[in-house]
């Protein structure tokens, strides 16, 4: 059995209301061919993501597959199979040859896709950004605020330590490098748990992937090298599983904070590998992302530049 603590869902009703007012009224005219929006399902829109391995992706797809469904618009979802910045990069070129008349982006690497969005955006591509933007300005960016998840992740450490008795000790880190949204979710993390005096915040350890047979290794170094470990943060789906294999390698002796809930995490979850999980809301993002290149498509307003979908801390019961 699990609670789930809502923490923020910040994306501004009134917008979300206006642009979900926008796409049904135009949905609307296209059942009943009253005007040129007729011509809406002969749009395309396609979703390029980092890879399509990980099932948090699989469900950013989802969403913006229910809402392209919805409202009758040509979608396609694409990514590289495994992590490849120069890979995404062909995909958005492909995509703009192709004819796609709106991207919604999750960038790789922000500064690298940055020199493709301009080209694109130059040909008339109404761009969006979801989960993760690039330094390219866009139409708007819908993503969950790192820095304050990670704020969150640190309370929510701290709780458990404090419900586990526990009142001293280090705690690490296995983040992956070169990642902007991870590494916001650092830094919200330790300036949190700084401002409690009773706990060490080792050096973090860095991982090039996020994969777990590799991010398992940073975390048994670790636990290695710490006798007086106390607690672990992963801070993507890929480091979250590698601290929860590990914490239930060592007999989970730390508490353990990840992210993102998935079929793979819940079961580290439930069986106590996990304290909590740090659960983002990508379905959200695919669903509004749609509809705020549906609604840049048709030129109607779309709302501030930066929508926070918000975080879920999910937990079991002790």
């Amino acid at each position: 059995m699990m609670i789930y603590k809502k923490i923020i869902i910040n994306f501004v009703v009134i917008t979300l209301a206006f642009i979900l007012f926008v796409v049904w009224h135009q949905f609307n005219f296209i059942k009943s061919k009253q005007t040129s929006m007729s011509l809406i399902p002969f749009y395309t829109v396609y979703l390029v993501t980092v890879d399509q391995g990980f099932r948090y992706w699989g469900i950013l797809n989802q969403g913006a597959a229910d809402m392209a469904e919805l409202i009758g618009i040509n979608y396609i979802w694409e990514a590289p199979e495994v992590r490849s910045t120069e890979r995404q990069i062909e995909i958005i070129n492909e995509a703009v040859l192709d004819g796609a008349n709106a991207l919604l982006i999750a960038a790789d690497d922000p500064k690298e896709i940055s020199g493709p969005v301009e080209d694109a955006k130059a040909r008339g591509v109404k761009v969006i950004y979801v989960d993760t933007p690039a330094y390219e300005e866009a139409i708007t960016t819908l993503a969950t605020d790192n820095y304050e998840a990670g704020v969150i992740a640190a309370q929510t450490m701290l709780r458990n330590l404090d419900e586990a008795g526990v009142e001293s000790g280090s705690i690490g880190i296995v983040n992956l490098a070169d990642k902007e949204n991870t590494r916001l979710r650092e830094v919200g993390f330790r300036e949190m748990m700084e401002l409690d005096e009773r706990f060490n915040l080792i050096e973090t350890i860095y991982t090039a992937l996020d994969r777990p047979e590799v991010t398992q290794e940073a975390a048994e170094q670790i636990i290695a090298q710490n006798p007086d470990l106390v607690g672990l943060f992963g801070t993507s789906e890929g480091t979250s599983l590698g601290v929860g294999y590990a914490n239930r390698a060592n007999d989970k002796r730390y508490v353990t904070i990840g992210f993102d809930l998935t079929d793979v995490s819940l079961p580290l979850l439930e069986d106590g590998s996990f304290d909590a999980l740090i659960d983002q809301n990508p379905y959200t993002m695919g669903y509004l992302g749609m509809a705020e290149a549906v609604a840049a498509i048709l030129g109607k307003e779309t709302g501030p530049e930066f929508i926070n979908t918000g975080v879920t801390v999910v937990e079991s019961y002790p």
